[in-house]
């Protein structure tokens, strides 16, 4: 199911994922993909696509660019587990995030559990842009009933669209004074969006990109801002309340993207 941004979001255990590639003319594209994480490295170890393409006149091309794949225990012995999907728009047309379910696995292919409550930022990608597919709040705990004990694995199931509206479908918003501390459960951002144009904004969402020291993604979360005003500023704080020590500690740097909410039917 398709959901707005603006919930913080949490961050589980680390693993890494080879990359998968897709395109077909279409004006929507169905990607399956899947990431292997071993139980005591916490390393993904696969990664496919595939696609279910329609035929119209409509051209879309992606390549899956970064998928991880992280689970751990918790301080109260609950298994918690974060994943996402870094997509390139490798085509000539806007596309637009549609609706995307994780899938967990066992290693002989058995589904163990399903989660619809995914995220996505930004909800509309230029060409030569990268969306994120991800969960946090609300899809974050593996079922106490669930066995690992056969493996387990992401396989996100995701559609891509072409954007109805294109170039008009979001703006992009001015992001200044931010800074990432310490926070009480994982890293905190706060910053300021200003609206420089002469429309009023209702929602910004807030795409925010935790980078390794090579500039490699490690992890996606996100904020909003709503009523922005034209010529307004507002200010935003967004802490990740669960993210695991491995990925703390690799994390030197951070990327804000804040654009317009869109939501097509």
């Amino acid at each position: 199911m398709k959901k707005v941004i603006g919930v913080l979001l949490v961050l589980s255990v680390f693993g890494a994922m080879a990359l998968g590639s897709g395109s077909s003319k279409s004006n929507s594209t169905v990607a399956k993909a899947s990431a292997t994480a071993a139980k005591d490295s916490k390393e993904t170890e696969s990664v496919e696509t595939t696609e279910a393409p329609t035929s119209t006149e409509e051209e879309i091309k992606y390549e899956v660019t970064n998928t991880q794949f992280h689970y751990y225990k918790n301080s109260i012995g609950s298994t918690e587990y974060y994943g996402f999907v870094e997509v390139e728009n490798t085509g000539s047309t806007y596309l637009y995030l549609g609706d995307c379910t994780f899938d967990l696995e066992d290693d002989n292919g058995h589904l163990l559990q399903s989660d619809d409550l995914i995220y996505t930022s930004p909800d509309v990608i230029a060409p030569g842009e990268k969306g994120y597919y991800f969960n946090g709040l609300g899809s974050n705990l593996i079922d106490e009933s669930v066995s690992l004990d056969n493996g387990v694995k992401l396989v996100p199931q995701f559609k891509l669209e072409v954007c109805k509206k294109g170039a008009d479908a979001v703006k992009e918003y001015e992001v200044s004074d931010t800074d990432m501390k310490d926070g009480t459960y994982g890293p905190k951002i706060t910053g300021r969006i200003t609206n420089s144009t002469t429309e009023d904004e209702g929602i910004v969402s807030i795409c925010i990109l935790f980078l390794d020291e090579n500039g490699n993604v490690l992890a996606v979360t996100s904020s909003s801002v709503t009523g922005l005003d034209a010529g307004m500023t507002k200010s935003f704080d967004c802490e990740c309340m669960f993210m695991n020590d491995e990925i703390k500690d690799l994390i030197k740097d951070y990327k804000i993207i804040a654009k317009s909410d869109y939501i097509q039917f």
